[in-house]
């Protein structure tokens, strides 16, 4: 069942991007490669998206250190970074199994590294739809320009499909996080604890929203949304691509509700170029990320790892 699942999640994903691009193609803008300010901003988005997977793993760090795990800092960090890069296989489960490797390599408590996911699935997915609230509140002509322009997406499948598959995914994540941390016997961090990792993650939104907004600036300097505009729309698009099963790096379905929520301001044909545009930028960032956290988890004299918890070697917040 689960195989099924990651299929047709692939396939909705590839669906989605396909059908646009066969829809927008003759709208695509022609970009200026020469242009200095077209490099520009996209250097600006690609360094905000590397900026945000430091803060996402600054955050695993600082989720670890709530069980009192000990392992150098940089080693934590670079657990994320490194795995991520599995995302893009279909599936879009194979960076949590790397993960989950990587820590026990370090090694770190199997039942500690399961918690510690499913506690940072459940901050990020209520981050990124609560900053999607939020921002519909700050702005409300948002969807109401959405629903004109699409009248059946906006009014039934986005709210009604984001707001029950929110749910679940809270509901079972939590029933998942309680029953783990009664397993290993593990005390749950109290609500103050979850602060840090809760802003590290608001903060990892913010700033790919900066990105995104860098990135369609570069192709519809004119026209471009703001960078609040631009954060909801990829703090939407980031959820659904996250839910979608099979979807590998939220592929086809983030960029199709990019394009989406762009075209209100831009247009389609332009909506598209950013929406692929910006999944370039993602992908390089990745790469990037990858490269800094495979430097961070290099061999040091220094480094210590347990294989049971401990009092943490940093600052346990």
């Amino acid at each position: 069942m689960t195989r099924v699942l990651r299929i047709i999640g692939t396939l909705i994903a590839l669906t989605c991007i396909g059908v646009l691009i066969a829809q927008q193609a003759q709208n695509l803008p022609t970009l200026d490669l020469t242009s200095p300010a077209l490099w520009g901003w996209l250097g600006i988005g690609l360094i905000g998206y590397v900026l945000s997977q430091c803060a996402a793993a600054e955050a695993w760090r600082s989720i670890l250190s709530l069980w009192g795990v000990q392992i150098a800092p940089h080693m934590a960090r670079g657990q994320p970074m490194v795995s991520q890069i599995g995302k893009y296989t279909p599936g879009n489960v194979a960076h949590l199994f790397g993960r989950l490797m990587l820590a026990k390599k370090d090694g770190v408590n199997a039942g500690i590294v399961a918690a510690s996911m499913v506690m940072e699935v459940a901050i990020t997915l209520a981050v990124g739809l609560g900053t999607a609230v939020l921002l519909l509140v700050a702005l409300p002509d948002a969807l109401p320009n959405l629903t004109a322009r699409y009248p059946e997406l906006a009014t039934r499948l986005v709210p009604v499909s984001a707001g029950v598959l929110g749910a679940i995914g809270i509901g079972v994540g939590a029933i998942f996080l309680k029953s783990r941390l009664n397993a290993i016997d593990v005390a749950r961090p109290s609500t103050a604890a979850l602060m840090r990792p809760v802003a590290l993650h608001l903060a990892s939104f913010g700033i790919l929203g900066v990105s995104l907004w860098a990135t369609a600036q570069a192709i519809a300097p004119a026209t471009a949304p703001g960078i609040v505009t631009s954060t909801l729309i990829f703090a939407v698009a980031w959820a659904v691509g996250f839910v979608v099963p099979g979807a590998p790096g939220g592929i086809g379905v983030r960029d199709s509700i990019i394009v989406l929520g762009l075209a209100v301001s831009v247009g389609e044909g332009s909506g598209l170029a950013i929406a692929i545009l910006h999944r370039g930028v993602s992908v390089l960032g990745d790469v990037t990320t990858f490269g800094i956290g495979w430097r961070l988890r290099r061999p040091r004299s220094e480094a210590i790892s347990k294989n049971r918890p401990e009092p943490a070697s940093f600052p346990a917040i």
